[in-house]
């Protein structure tokens, strides 16, 4: 075990720094949320989607019902980009969809285990329909087995 410290605040200074360094470029990378190693299944990945609460409102989409193929037009090449990762490290791309705490929704969470992608979208994947507090035990259990 190596030492390791809480989650304090979100740094999202480098986020600002390149964007300064860009001015205003297209760019080529992408984000993605968190990388953990397993000791026996390797690489995680997770992407976190943010289903907002206007969503609901409008187009009646809650974490449970959101999926990345409603908006694959939008963010295909992060996507792929992600997936292409995730093949490189050998590592599994888990993408979960969740909404904020206090609104209307926080209680589903969507865990997208994908399996297989293509250009066209996710054509291969697990899904799991879990409460909040399911996903933070699983999530914390995990956590654990990778420190």
């Amino acid at each position: 075990m190596f030492n390791s410290k809480q989650l304090g605040h979100g740094d999202e200074s480098g986020f600002i720094f390149a964007r300064e360094m860009l001015q205003g470029d297209v760019t080529a990378a992408i984000n993605f949320d968190r990388i953990q190693k397993h000791p026996t299944q390797g690489y995680i990945i997770f992407e976190y989607l943010l289903c907002e609460e206007g969503q609901n409102k409008t187009h009646h989409v809650t974490p449970y019902t959101s999926h990345p193929k409603r908006y694959w037009f939008k963010n295909k090449r992060k996507f792929i980009a992600l997936w292409g990762i995730a093949k490189n490290l050998k590592a599994k791309l888990y993408l979960v969809n969740y909404a904020k705490k206090g609104t209307l929704f926080e209680n589903e969470i969507l865990l997208i285990e994908v399996k297989d992608m293509n250009d066209d979208g996710i054509i291969d994947e697990k899904l799991t329909r879990l409460t909040r507090n399911e996903f933070q035990q699983w999530f914390r259990r995990l956590n654990k087995e990778c420190l």
